[in-house]
């Protein structure tokens, strides 16, 4: 998710720029961040609190003249910060999701290459929210322990996932690795594990989600089980090419759907974790092997 900065304005002005101060939207705008400075008001970190600026902090509120392409906004400018340069094809999820529900009749058939989502992402209305442990995060039947060193982040969503929450920690400036819980509502069209595995993924690792996405490799799809429940899990390396973090190839993306016995919802858990990156990842394989399903 981008640091407070100077990113490509969400409005498709073309060589225009606009302000992110970490939470939303100035209206100052220029045609060179390079040599423009920042509007009079100090940024902020999109992370809430316990978190310094720098992340991929999603959009909180976005000026009225750009209610149009919130939806947008809140996917296009979250990883790396910067918009995809090059001949990534144009991703239709990307756009402003319209669907209420999944269509799960119509399973996206993306190529290895650029696996873009064929299918709108839902935009829940569900607002449950789980009261928190002390130590860890939890949300939509599961529960996550905490990894030490990161910190927890209320401003982090996804469209589609009801009751997230999320535990980040900083790479790079504008870069970041997450572990999310939350629920997938049947309401919302998520009724079967596998489908709603491959429709999550769809969602996140692509160019609706990641700035400068350039194509994605599946390594596992498998069903699986979480604490003795049957679950579907799906990792997937996504990449990414950013002139301004030319050191990131992508992250490795893992996402697991989980039965946690009720009609209504199934628990997703989801991580990023950039490539290459074994210390975080070590904290992240372990976060998952202490996954637990909570009533």
């Amino acid at each position: 998710m981008p640091s407070p900065g100077w990113y490509p304005d969400p409005a498709g002005t073309p060589g225009r720029y606009r302000y992110w101060d970490g939470q939303a939207w100035s209206e100052t705008t220029t045609t060179d961040p390079a040599a423009t400075p920042p509007p009079g008001e100090a940024p902020t970190a999109a992370g809430g609190a316990g978190r310094s600026g720098g992340g991929r902090g999603f959009v909180v509120a976005i000026i009225a003249i750009l209610a149009a392409v919130a939806l947008v906004v809140v996917i296009v400018l979250t990883r790396g910060g910067q918009g995809t340069g090059g001949d990534v094809p144009e991703d239709t999820n990307s756009a402003a999701p319209t669907e209420s529900a999944w269509d799960e009749t119509s399973t996206p058939t993306p190529t290895p290459s650029s696996h873009q989502s064929s299918q709108r992402c839902p935009v829940t209305t569900v607002s449950t929210q789980t009261n928190q442990p002390s130590k860890g995060i939890a949300g939509g039947g599961l529960q996550a322990p905490d990894i030490s060193g990161w910190d927890n982040s209320p401003s982090f969503y996804l469209d589609w996932v009801s009751d997230l929450h999320t535990l980040i920690d900083d790479v790079y400036p504008g870069w970041m690795s997450n572990v999310s819980v939350g629920a997938l509502n049947a309401t919302d069209g998520f009724t079967d594990p596998t489908v709603s595995a491959h429709q999550t993924m769809e969602c996140y690792a692509s160019s609706g989600y990641y700035s400068g996405y350039t194509g994605r490799k599946d390594l596992v799809d498998e069903a699986t089980t979480v604490n003795g429940h049957q679950a579907w899990h799906m990792q997937a390396e996504v990449y990414v090419t950013m002139s301004n973090l030319p050191q990131v190839e992508g992250d490795v993306v893992d996402v697991y759907v989980v039965d946690v016995g009720s009609d209504d919802r199934f628990g997703v858990f989801i991580s990023s974790v950039t490539i290459g990156d074994s210390a975080r990842d070590k904290k992240v394989r372990d976060c998952i092997a202490g996954l637990k399903v909570v009533s």
